[in-house]
């Protein structure tokens, strides 16, 4: 046992190492005095005298606590000169505020330069408004020491300005660096510095022996609460600077300028009930703090209470939100409820099912409309006559803001309707060029699919109720149907997910090959490229196969930043990777080709002090369908051809299958 936990002592200050420019001990030490008053003023037996004394011994805080006390924030009649005097005066509260702000605001924020992508003050705003937060929230639940909870929120995020100011790489090289991964923010911090930032900020105050809440709360207030054991009150107290951190990023006050929210784990709401916190007294308290602190540092912060209590009440309760409905019957057995479970594929089953409802009901035109939940909206995917045949746009859509009159009744009731000539619908009567309709919601589990219309442009001709019920029975099979076949496609996706780099794999690889070269005779052209790691055991023998596995990942993020939708990227096998972009020219893939060489190489710069003396880059080899290739094989052959011709021609370059041969040198050393 003793061996393992020191074994994994030992492994977390290697990757501490890889990630600083020098030890945890090796930090610029905190201030000793504000460190020590951080102490004392805990304690109720300390007096006056003895807190003056310990202020006396360190210039640059005393000289904080008599501008503080003189400050038009305090507006006492006379100036105070006597540090005892303003200890008397201020308490021991606003005496461990100012230890705080003089341990990091002076030390690791006013020191620190502004040229990079972290922006040192808009940071200082939100570690500020993240101690208010979390005390005030504190004070409302009756914790014993709110101010235990204000250090805790001000260095809840310290370890992303320890990085800043002494990483081997800087948090602005992270900014700048990091692309649309699809990943966390910490799981991007992971990748490229080997670790994040909370454990590496709980790390360091360890080392600087601070109180072992504010080391607590900075190692998991972005994790989940119910897997760290802790006892309740010490869980409260993680989940209040979690709330906080949240609170603040909806306010526009996040600790960077990205529009990636703080996680906020499940276990926060059921820690703290936001009718104890009281948002709109939280925030106006806070407002009013944020302006007088702003005053002392010449800040300015953004100011609307009403609003920001709505946007974050709005927020927290949309994270919960659910919904259930009951699923239609049908009243006796129809053929046509029966062909949704005829395929897994919804362009066969639904074709299917619209036509056998249209033959046994004797129906002129019908229309699918799916749900979209990503843009909230209703889009026509599927109709008879074909939508492409019948005159009717494949692109009829409604957003969810713009529905009105009996489409409305047919969402929230989730039963047939027939839609009326009246104001509220004509707007949906006219896209479909008809003056009346009928509409069956589409169900699965209690959850909307979408929407069947039913209509005649021709003529005016309800339908009967019994009718109606009857096709909505078939809504339900067809509903259970798209559900089964959704969970399919995703299952299916799953099985062909890479689990490295969460890309296709080989399998998935292969299908789009397969599929890109059936549409040939569609004309419809595409190029490939394949992409190689260069020197890549070199990686792993220099820093190990864990190494080894971040700098594919730091590969994969890279290109999958890079890619349009509807263009293709996996994980060929290795170290190399396939892409594929649908394109009637070569000439776009050998560019994307070399775009993709380009910022490889442009993060293999920024990434060298994390991997000395071992530059990161890769060599691409693309062919393009268009040259007359007769199968699948000699395609990816020729492509293989090509980068085989860019790694010995001596790689960071990219070569083409055609005659033209390279498409981009050597990487030059101004690159």
């Amino acid at each position: 046992m003793a061996k393992d936990v020191l074994a994994a002592e030992q492994q977390t200050q290697e990757i501490v190492h890889r990630a600083l420019r020098g030890p945890v001990g090796e930090l610029p030490p905190a201030p000793a005095a504000a460190l020590k008053l951080l102490q004392v003023t805990r304690s109720e037996d300390t007096d006056a005298a003895e807190i003056a004394q310990l202020i006396e011994t360190e210039p640059a805080l005393a000289a904080k606590v008599l501008k503080l006390v003189n400050s038009a924030f305090y507006g006492f009649a006379r100036r105070i000169y006597s540090i005892q005097h303003a200890v008397t005066l201020l308490g021991p509260s606003t005496l461990r505020q100012a230890a705080l702000h003089l341990f990091f605001y002076e030390s690791m924020i006013r020191r620190g330069g502004d040229e990079g992508a972290f922006d040192r003050l808009f940071f200082w705003q939100h570690s500020l408004l993240v101690a208010i937060l979390s005390r005030g929230i504190a004070k409302r639940l009756g914790h014993e020491d709110a101010d235990a909870l204000y250090a805790a929120g001000l260095l809840h995020d310290l370890g992303k300005v320890v990085l800043e100011s002494h990483g081997k790489l800087s948090y602005s090289d992270f900014l700048s660096t990091v692309g649309t991964s699809g990943k966390t923010t910490r799981e991007d911090e992971g990748l490229f510095f080997g670790i994040a930032h909370d454990r590496l900020g709980a790390l360091v105050s360890e080392a600087w022996e601070l109180p072992e809440i504010v080391c607590r709360i900075q190692a998991l207030h972005h994790c989940g609460l119910a897997e760290s054991q802790l006892e309740r009150p010490r869980a409260q107290e993680v989940a209040m600077v979690a709330l906080a951190d949240f609170i603040a990023w909806t306010q526009g006050i996040g600790s960077v300028r990205t529009p990636t929210s703080p996680p906020l784990a499940p276990e926060v709401l059921e820690l703290i009930e936001l009718k104890q916190v009281g948002l709109v007294e939280l925030l106006a308290a806070a407002d009013q703090e944020m302006a007088e602190i702003g005053a002392f540092y010449g800040l300015r912060f953004p100011s609307q209470l009403q609003l920001r209590a709505n946007v974050v009440s709005t927020a927290l309760t949309l994270a919960s939100a659910g919904q259930a409905a009951t699923r239609p019957a049908t009243s006796r057995p129809i053929r046509s409820a029966t062909a949704p479970h005829q395929s897994l594929s919804p362009d066969v089953f639904v074709p299917q099912t619209l036509r056998a409802l249209q033959e046994e009901f004797a129906l002129s035109h019908l229309l699918l409309m799916q749900i979209e939940p990503e843009r909230r909206r209703f889009v026509a995917t599927h109709g008879l006559p074909e939508l492409a045949q019948g005159g009717q746009s494949p692109g009829i859509q409604i957003v969810f803001d713009r529905l009105a009159g009996d489409l409305v009744h047919c969402m929230r009731k989730r039963t047939a309707v027939m839609i009326q000539d009246a104001p509220p619908n004509r707007r949906f009567l006219s896209m479909l060029g008809a003056s009346e309709a009928a509409a069956i919601p589409v169900m699965s589990q209690g959850r909307l699919q979408g929407i069947i219309c039913l209509y005649d442009p021709e003529s005016r001709h309800s339908l009967a109720p019994a009718v109606l019920n009857e096709i909505q029975g078939v809504a339900g099979e067809l509903g259970i149907a798209l559900e089964r076949s959704r969970l399919f496609a995703m299952e299916r996706a799953k099985a062909e997910i890479d689990a490295l780099t969460q890309l296709p794999n080989r399998s998935a690889v292969d299908r789009f090959l397969q599929d890109s070269f059936e549409h040939l005779s569609d004309g419809r052209h595409f190029g490939i490229g394949l992409v190689d790691i260069d020197h890549f055991k070199a990686f792993n023998d220099a820093f190990g196969h864990q190494t080894g596995d971040d700098v594919i990942r730091i590969v994969a993020d890279t290109m999958r930043g890079l890619t349009r939708p509807g263009d293709f990227l996996g994980r060929y096998g290795g170290e190399e990777f396939l892409f594929g972009l649908m394109s009637p020219s070569d000439s776009c893939t050998a560019g994307y080709a070399e775009r993709i060489r380009r910022e490889i190489a442009r993060r293999g710069q920024i990434l060298e002090a994390r991997f000395p003396g071992h530059a990161l880059s890769v060599s691409i080899g693309v062919a393009h369908s268009r040259h007359g290739y007769l199968d699948i094989k000699s395609l990816v052959g020729a492509a293989d051809n090509a980068l085989y011709t860019a790694k010995s021609s001596g790689r960071n370059r990219v070569c083409t299958a055609w005659p033209q041969g390279s498409a981009a040198e050597t990487q030059s050393p101004a690159e």
